[in-house]
């Protein structure tokens, strides 16, 4: 499977924009309408750079570092980000 990071970026968007602080890998794929295999994929490169960690199976939460990620520069994008890192 190839890495889509428009998917991960939109991911990160979903953890920071949740009003919940952990979130569902099922949740995520229904509001990006993704299938479910692809999204946990996309989590878990996300948590080889550890922006995301999963709490408890299927359950997702933006780490510290992810949320200095997603809130740093705002002229530069995370896509940039994603494949410099």
């Amino acid at each position: 499977m190839k890495r889509d990071m428009m998917l991960m970026e939109a991911i990160l968007g979903q953890l920071l924009q949740s009003p919940e602080p952990l979130v569902t890998t099922s949740s995520i794929s229904q509001r990006l309408n993704v299938e479910t295999p692809i999204v946990r994929h996309h989590l878990n490169l996300l948590q080889d750079k550890n922006l995301v960690e999963e709490s408890e199976s299927g359950v997702w939460r933006l780490t510290n570092h992810g949320h200095d990620y997603v809130e740093g520069t705002p002229d530069q994008s995370m896509a940039l980000k994603l494949s410099s890192q």
